[in-house]
């Protein structure tokens, strides 16, 4: 009897020691979101899953949003072997696996991102409203030192249904990553403007990082992005030439819709970095566009600008030609700064008699590493380019004294202008007898106060976007509007501003 007993619990240790490896082996998941069995979910959500430690993409195995009702996949990753993922180095895998149409244009699209020890998953799909939906994910999706994500093979681990309809046409929607406002992301909410509309719609972004290509097409007219912080309110996408080809593909954010506004939010391309090739932040093609307070971080083709904007009190840094086009464009009080040895700071592409970059009252900066650097370099397909610098300040150390650089073309009808430039460092007038000649000329007073006014700048297409407009209703404020019995011990203030 004593044998058999002792044989039971040598079993029952063998037993329970194997259970120890497998719980050893596997990752544990300490958080879903949306919840397990919430309500009210947007339409637009994204999902994420919080492990023990940082999780890696595995190779293999796939994550499904299911439909309840009948069990239908409505949204999959199957996950495969990528030779070159796009997060890791320039190179890409062709052709791609992953896919997002955002009205109307079919792009190549990073659906998951790590951060920390979360698991992000961005669905190329909005969900129906009123509708209930579980996740599967099958076991080592992730991987993490050894160990393996777990399996979710059924539909009641991680539920959840949406919200029961779409938030009213009222022109103000409200952005949140959490879940809590109308919508999960900005492109949600850029779809859900009315077409063709002459009233403005105001799209609040609270503070978060918005992880999304976008696409403004041009119906979607008189939309203002109203962030709470641009060191806090960050939209950022991977996306270059080498994932899709053409700037209609490669830009994080494309508009093409006349009275795009923006305030107080950073545009990220995550793919910027050395020789990854065109990575613009946003491509601008529309009418009366407006960006105030606002960032924009890149590295070759930061910004491409093809119709009509106006920047005020802007961060804009990149390398190669991160200002460029087609557009007219003025730039009032903004900060440009070179990111690397020998960067080209614009790249005009202005046909002859339009109006091109007018650059007014900014600073150019450069990273530490960043010598060499000129304000411009020409083409000869387009030999009307113009550029014209007003009362701006740089480092004499940082940029050649000629100024600009001819790549191939012949210099004769070149606008490329400048009035009292100063050195950054002492503050003294930059001495200008190098600079390009034919080319490049010093304005004169005369000329500088004409130029400066933006009703000259625009005048091909009247529009002064100096014109002070009825501001918008602050928001978030708190206590909220209407809270009753509030303890008046120690309470502070807060609200985010209006436009």
């Amino acid at each position: 009897m004593d044998n058999k007993i002792s044989n039971f619990i040598f079993l029952v240790l063998i037993v329970f020691a194997c259970l120890q490896i497998s719980n050893a082996d596997q990752m544990i998941i300490t958080n879903l979101s949306p919840v397990n069995n919430s309500t009210q979910v947007c339409y637009d959500t994204k999902l994420y899953i919080t492990f023990d430690s940082v999780p890696t993409i595995a190779t293999g195995g796939n994550l499904q949003i299911c439909k309840l009702a009948d069990d239908s996949v409505i949204y999959q990753i199957n996950l495969q072997v990528l030779t070159n993922p796009p997060a890791t180095t320039p190179a890409v895998s062709t052709p791609w696996p992953y896919q997002i149409n955002l009205n109307g244009i079919v792009k190549n699209y990073v659906p998951f991102a790590v951060n920390g020890n979360v698991l992000e998953i961005h669905p190329s799909v909005h969900l129906e409203y009123n509708t209930a939906y579980y996740v599967k994910m099958t076991e080592g999706f992730c991987t993490s030192a050894g160990k393996t994500s777990p399996a979710i093979i059924d539909n009641t681990t991680w539920r959840f249904t949406t919200k029961t309809a779409p938030p009213a046409a009222d022109y103000d929607y409200l952005v949140s990553g959490d879940g809590t406002a109308d919508f999960c992301t900005v492109q949600g909410a850029v779809d859900a403007v009315l077409d063709n509309d002459d009233n403005r719609t105001i799209i609040k972004i609270k503070n978060g990082t918005y992880r999304e290509l976008i696409n403004i097409p041009s119906w979607k007219k008189n939309i203002t992005w109203l962030g709470e912080d641009a060191n806090t309110t960050i939209i950022a996408g991977y996306n270059r030439d080498a994932l899709n080809p053409g700037s209609d593909y490669r830009s994080m954010v494309k508009c093409s819709a006349d009275g795009f506004r923006m305030y107080n939010i950073r545009l990220l391309n995550t793919a910027a970095g050395d020789n990854m090739g065109q990575v613009e932040t946003i491509k601008h093609s529309g009418q009366k566009g407006m960006a105030f307070d606002c960032e924009f971080l890149s590295w070759q083709d930061t910004l491409l600008l093809n119709g009509q904007m106006y920047f005020k009190n802007c961060y804009i840094e990149g390398d190669t030609d991160f200002i460029w086009g087609y557009g007219t464009v003025y730039f009032d009080k903004c900060q440009m700064k070179c990111m690397s040895d020998r960067s080209y700071i614009t790249q005009p592409r202005t046909a002859d008699g339009v109006n091109g970059f007018f650059v007014v009252d900014c600073n150019f900066i450069a990273a530490r590493a960043a010598r060499n650097c000129y304000l411009g370099r020409m083409f000869s397909d387009y030999p009307y380019g113009q550029v014209v610098l007003l009362n701006c300040k740089m480092y004499s150390s940082v940029f050649y004294p000629v100024g600009w650089y001819l790549n191939d073309t012949a210099p004769e009808n070149l606008r490329l202008w400048e009035y009292q430039s100063r050195d950054l460092a002492t503050g003294s007038l930059i001495n200008i007898s190098n600079r390009l000649n034919p080319g490049s000329r010093q304005l004169s007073d005369t000329e500088a106060i004409h130029w400066r006014d933006v009703n000259n700048v625009f005048a091909l297409n009247p529009w002064n976007p100096k014109t002070p407009q009825q501001p918008t209703a602050s928001w978030l404020a708190f206590p909220a509007d209407g809270t009753a019995n509030i303890d008046t011990a120690g309470i502070t203030l807060t609200w985010a501003a209006g436009a």
